[in-house]
């Protein structure tokens, strides 16, 4: 369970508006979970949606609202210059810089990954870092992978992908079609997946058999995220303050916990040199 600190946050509102006047930021919010958790049993207890409230607490001389939208509708936002619209969660790209101001490093989380079932024949081939060469589950006679297209994987994934012969197989997951269940079923062997994410499908079956990852081979094990806003005249500004009051999420002690709620315990032993080198670097951000 998340502590019970994160769990009143999660369940408040957004704070109540500053004086009347104080600049407003939208915050753009998507039906993407565990990031965030519109629905369910769940519900606020996604990982960016703990840290926004955490955040906008800290930033009282701003007004802040929330706007659900589509993924499809992110871009188009960032595109606009008559409010202040900012997002939790962005990966850095440079397409997104030229339409966006970033801030430091807000979380950290696995990067895409092998998930398989623990008992599984898949588990022969994970190596003793936990990371395992895809190249090696693609050509396999008896087993078959799953992954969802039009996503932006790492070259070791695409190249898997384009493999001759590859028994890894394009699959649309909705709540319908859920990548867990079809683990569990052994309809499928694997899946190229954040490790939250097939957490999050895990948590909402029961089953009794656990989900695990390992990290793809020949790819970066993490990816790090950040809070982006587009270029509003007031932005820069707006990012420069979430900057002042970042490093004290960091340095909250439950913060390690909100991060590594959603992630199985592979995913977690292999992100955690990363995070706690990153949090020291946000504690060198408030030394005088």
């Amino acid at each position: 369970m998340l502590s019970s600190a994160f769990y009143l946050v999660a369940t408040s509102i957004l704070p109540a508006a500053a004086a009347a006047g104080n600049p407003t930021v939208v915050w753009l919010q998507t039906d993407w979970a565990p990031h965030q958790i519109l629905k369910g049993p769940h519900l606020g207890e996604g990982t960016f949606d703990l840290i926004l409230k955490q955040l906008v607490a800290l930033l009282p001389q701003y007004q802040h609202q929330s706007r659900l939208i589509s993924l499809g509708r992110i871009e188009p936002h960032f595109q606009r210059s008559d409010e202040i619209i900012c997002i939790a969660g962005s990966l850095y790209t440079e397409e997104r810089a030229s339409t966006r101001y970033y801030s430091l490093p807000v979380a950290i989380g696995p990067g895409f990954a092998v998930n398989y079932v623990s008992t599984s024949m898949v588990a022969d081939y994970v190596e003793s870092d936990l990371t395992l060469d895809i190249n090696k589950l693609v050509q396999h006679p008896e087993l078959i992978g799953a992954y969802q297209p039009n996503r932006y994987y790492p070259e070791v994934m695409l190249q898997a992908i384009g493999q001759q012969g590859s028994n890894l197989l394009a699959t649309e997951f909705t709540s319908e079609l859920n990548a867990a269940a079809l683990l569990h079923s052994r309809r499928i062997d694997y899946v190229i997946e954040y490790p939250e994410r097939m957490q999050f499908y895990q948590r909402n079956l029961a089953y009794t058999s656990d989900i695990a990852s390992a990290a793809l081979l020949g790819a970066s094990p993490y990816s790090v995220s950040y809070i982006t806003c587009n270029k509003h005249p007031l932005s820069q500004q707006l990012i420069t303050e979430i900057n002042q009051v970042l490093p004290v999420l960091w340095q909250a002690d439950d913060f390690q916990e909100l991060l590594f709620y959603w992630l199985d315990q592979n995913a977690r032993q292999i992100l955690l040199p990363k995070f706690l080198q990153l949090k020291q670097q946000m504690a060198e951000k408030n030394r005088p």
